[in-house]
């Protein structure tokens, strides 16, 4: 498993490479979507939409997926400070994509106005958290720190959660897989409230990894992180 993980890293790799070059008119082709109806129910409530997605399959041509919603999306990417010239070239592709970039680095205020616009916010919700920062929920059975930020947007507006993940069929051919939204419970202790709505995208992830293990992206340390 972990040989065809780094496989698929350097396909994924090439796919993003070469993606700019594939002519639009070629999408409807390689690529498909299953039930947008939940991103068009819930753009309809006019408080945008987070696509919830994760480091699973190749998460770095999410910007077909505007192609087919025709809508723009708009990603929050945690800049790679010791390699800016790799942050700067990987931006680069995802804009050749179709998405818009903003550095995940104190966004909340920026987050909530695009919302307010309407528009589609993709957030990656298996990203590695400090440990101040995140809160411990489990994945796979161990609690690891992860990004409260998502949850607690989702509480304070009332903005869908819709997970996306991609499926691979090919080379440059994939599946974009649209799913209802989670439900954030909005009634309680706050901080329980985070827990719970928290748990509820861990165990999301794990579902779609127990389908196909080998497609997400093992390299990241979720694990062995101890609260002190």
């Amino acid at each position: 498993m972990a040989l065809r993980c780094f496989e698929k890293l350097g396909i994924n790799f090439a796919e993003a490479l070469l993606l700019p070059y594939i002519p639009k008119e070629e999408y409807g082709q390689r690529f498909s979507i299953d039930n947008p109806e939940y991103v068009e129910e819930a753009l309809k409530l006019h408080k945008g939409m987070i696509a919830l997605v994760f480091h699973y399959a190749n998460w770095e041509i999410m910007g077909v997926a505007s192609w087919f919603l025709k809508n723009p999306i708009v990603v929050l990417a945690r800049p790679l400070k010791r390699h800016r010239l790799i942050d700067n070239f990987m931006n680069r592709l995802r804009i050749a994509s179709g998405l818009k970039v903003i550095p995940n680095v104190n966004t909340s205020k920026d987050v909530i106005r695009y919302l307010k616009e309407n528009n589609i916010i993709a957030i990656l919700g298996d990203q590695r958290e400090k440990r101040s920062k995140g809160v411990y929920v489990d994945f796979f059975g161990e609690p690891v720190p992860t990004t409260r930020g998502i949850t607690t947007i989702g509480m304070k507006t009332g903005t869908p959660v819709v997970p996306f993940y991609y499926v691979r069929k090919g080379f440059l051919r994939y599946v974009i897989r649209c799913n209802k939204p989670l439900e954030m419970e909005r009634k309680g202790d706050i901080e329980e409230l985070v827990r719970k709505n928290t748990r509820k995208i861990n165990a999301f992830l794990e579902s779609i990894i127990l389908e196909n293990p080998d497609e997400w992206f093992w390299v990241h340390r979720r694990w062995g992180r101890d609260k002190q």
